[in-house]
């Protein structure tokens, strides 16, 4: 006699490795060095408002001075929603597999939401200095781009000596400073004696995520930073493929200078779709934010300059 089937999910069940091996994404963290506009994250948009003109100072005033209104000004940025296309986890797929596809599914859908976050602000941020004039082109070795075709100069001790310079310039606090560049970069700065012989190499890297300090900027390192066109003249827009001609930025800031705001993720759960045969799940976050200044003080493009 045959003998009955066993039913049961310990039956079915197709067994896994459970060290899943799981999506890669960049390291996002460096967008939390910012001033915090989360409390306004409900609304359409963050309004900043800018004081006016400072006052005239005169020493040993023999005459009353002449009252004038400040005018104040302002400049504002929208919150987005950013969303994940929903993913279908069918019946079958949840009974057979035993490692947590569910959760793996969700966690997926966060860190997909972080990194749009951050190739967003990112873009947002370097938007305060845009123009073959606003910019610091690199100065170095000819050496192969990062991102499109041919060759770039690379970073040199020289062009952070600039972005320093005009970072003091523009009366940019000491403590607070930051910047994001390429692995490309970051391999460009490690051939700096400088860089060698300090602590850079040698500090133990923060918990936050950053590679270490440098000239007094904390310097953070990710795959993907901006991208200007060619001559330096504009960047390219979130979402807007780049060209080949393209070169990489790094992005230098001071925290008190650019904005951001983070809504918590809300998770959408469409449970025994009958169509689907399972169920849908996808994610929902608010997030935006901006340069602080309307005169683009704060934040610094370090733009790769072409070489043949």
């Amino acid at each position: 006699m045959p003998q009955p089937i066993a039913q049961g999910k310990d039956y079915l069940t197709r067994l896994f490795a459970k060290d899943l091996i799981d999506n890669l994404y960049p390291d996002n963290t460096f967008y939390k060095n910012s001033k915090d506009d989360t409390p306004f994250v409900k609304g359409d948009e963050v309004i900043l408002p800018h004081a006016g003109t400072m006052p005239n100072v005169v020493i040993d005033r023999e005459t009353k001075g002449t009252a004038t209104k400040r005018a104040d000004i302002h400049h504002k940025y929208s919150i987005h929603e950013f969303t994940t296309d929903p993913t279908w986890l069918q019946y079958s797929e949840d009974l057979l597999a035993n490692y947590p596809k569910r959760q793996s599914i969700l966690s997926n859908d966060t860190e997909a939401l972080n990194t749009a976050f951050a190739n967003y602000i990112a873009i947002a941020w370097a938007k305060a200095k845009v123009g073959a004039t606003k910019v610091i082109r690199t100065s170095g070795d000819v050496r192969p781009t990062s991102i499109g075709t041919g060759n770039r100069k690379a970073f040199t001790l020289k062009d952070l000596l600039a972005i320093q310079k005009q970072m003091n310039n523009d009366d940019i606090p000491q403590e607070g400073r930051f910047a994001l560049i390429t692995a490309q970069q970051l391999a460009d700065m490690l051939e700096i004696k400088e860089v060698k012989s300090s602590d850079f190499n040698n500090g133990k890297p923060l918990v936050k995520g950053s590679l270490g300090v440098f000239l007094g900027i904390t310097f953070y390192m990710r795959s993907k930073t901006v991208r200007f066109t060619s001559t330096a003249a504009s960047i390219r827009e979130y979402g807007v493929a780049g060209q080949d001609t393209d070169c990489a930025a790094a992005i230098f800031w001071h925290k008190n200078y650019v904005r951001s705001a983070k809504g918590s993720n809300v998770v959408f759960l469409e449970k025994g779709k009958v169509e689907h045969y399972g169920d849908l799940m996808s994610c929902l976050t608010r997030f935006g934010g901006t340069h602080s200044r309307k005169d683009g003080k704060g934040v610094y493009n370090l733009v790769e300059a072409t070489a043949a």
